[in-house]
């Protein structure tokens, strides 16, 4: 994959990684989306859902033969060495398929939009990383909001995830959300432009 630029996006839940990865496609990134990659690799029939089942039991899958991502949320989110099994059966499958959408990718840069990008180990094959971040405050009222949920559990989803300084110590650019959607854009924008021009 030497004629491609991969990079990596990341960052705190709730800071705002889907508009900045809007962004980096209207800047002419081929994006992928590594959310909706993990959610193929658990669809019912795939291999890694059948190993969940083995290793968490029958109540994380429904009555139709799909993983309850809500009874999986509940057991890993209140229990770090649960998370960590759950991230170790889903990575290699997720980043097998990641690298195969790397190879086939049209263009020559290739944003890889992961929230989990650290964990899974993928940032091995990125030339840099850039990472959204935000006041606690701020990621919890946005997940709360988005997803529907009680203050307690968006706090418990944050605690179970990196803070701001991690990412910013880790990442070539980081862009923190703490203003408007418009403002946001305009830095994406201007990182995305940035990372093409080889600034």
């Amino acid at each position: 994959m030497t004629d491609k630029k991969i990079y990596g996006l990341t960052g705190m839940s709730g800071a705002g990684k889907s508009t900045v990865s809007e962004s980096f496609k209207k800047a002419g990134f081929f994006v992928i989306d590594c959310d909706r990659i993990a959610r193929e690799v658990v669809r019912k029939g795939e291999p890694c859902l059948d190993k969940l089942q083995r290793l968490f039991g029958g109540g994380v899958i429904t009555a139709d033969g799909e993983l309850d991502r809500k009874a999986m949320g509940s057991i890993v989110f209140t229990d770090a060495d649960k998370l960590k099994l759950l991230n170790d059966t889903i990575y290699p499958y997720i980043t097998y398929k990641v690298i195969t959408m790397c190879e086939n990718a049209g263009g020559r840069f290739v944003l890889l939009d992961a929230p989990t990008l650290f964990e899974s180990g993928i940032d091995f094959i990125c030339d840099g990383v850039v990472s959204v971040t935000c006041d606690k405050e701020k990621s919890v009222e946005r997940i709360m909001l988005r997803d529907n949920i009680t203050r307690e559990s968006a706090e418990n989803r944050l605690s179970s995830q990196h803070n701001a300084e991690y990412y910013k110590s880790r990442s070539d650019f980081c862009i923190e959300n703490n203003g408007t959607p418009d403002m946001l854009r305009a830095e994406a924008e201007d990182t995305a432009r940035k990372i093409i021009n080889g600034n």
